[in-house]
């Protein structure tokens, strides 16, 4: 009789945790990760696409008015070219008062600075510099990152700087 009711409460106990929901950060976490990869190897039609859905399948607003009070930060993978990119932000009563977003590199330097990669994108019709505070500052008069326009020659640049902003609020329990 032992045995059955060790193999019962085994068999209950194994079947219950394998079938636990998962962290919901956790899930959150790897929805981003996968956000991620599609913006760093998808065309920009998939990017345009595949983000909207996946944003408005797990309910991941692009609207940050209403958070509560504080410092955000987030950051993402490092990509294929060894830069993660960076936002910092802050809520005051409800609203983003202030932002900063850069690619860092691994080895520590930011685009936004980097005079030589500068005069290589000037060719696609922007650098880091001109376009980096343009989101920056459509995301203070906007709140909302889905009605920033992309800058011409930075569109990959945009979602990473949208994805940027999700990593903040899910650092902070806010997504």
């Amino acid at each position: 009789m032992k045995t059955y009711l060790i193999l019962i409460f085994s068999l209950c106990f194994n079947f219950g945790t394998k079938f636990q929901p998962e962290n919901p950060e956790k899930q959150k976490s790897a929805i981003l990760e996968k956000l991620h990869w599609i913006i760093e190897r998808s065309d920009m039609d998939k990017v345009r696409s595949e983000f909207q859905k996946i944003c408005n399948d797990n309910n991941f607003s692009s609207l940050v008015l209403g958070l509560k009070d504080g410092i955000y930060k987030g950051a993402t993978p490092f990509d294929d070219f060894d830069y993660k990119h960076e936002v910092v932000f802050e809520i005051k009563n409800g609203k983003m008062i202030s932002i900063d977003y850069d690619e860092i590199h691994r080895d520590g330097h930011a685009k936004q600075h980097d005079e030589e990669y500068g005069k290589n994108m000037l060719q696609s019709g922007t650098t880091p510099a001109i376009a980096y505070p343009k989101y920056e500052s459509g995301m203070l008069k906007k709140q909302n990152f889905n009605e920033i326009d992309a800058v011409s020659g930075a569109s990959y640049s945009l979602y990473r700087f949208k994805l940027a902003i999700l990593y903040a609020m899910l650092n902070s329990m806010q997504l």
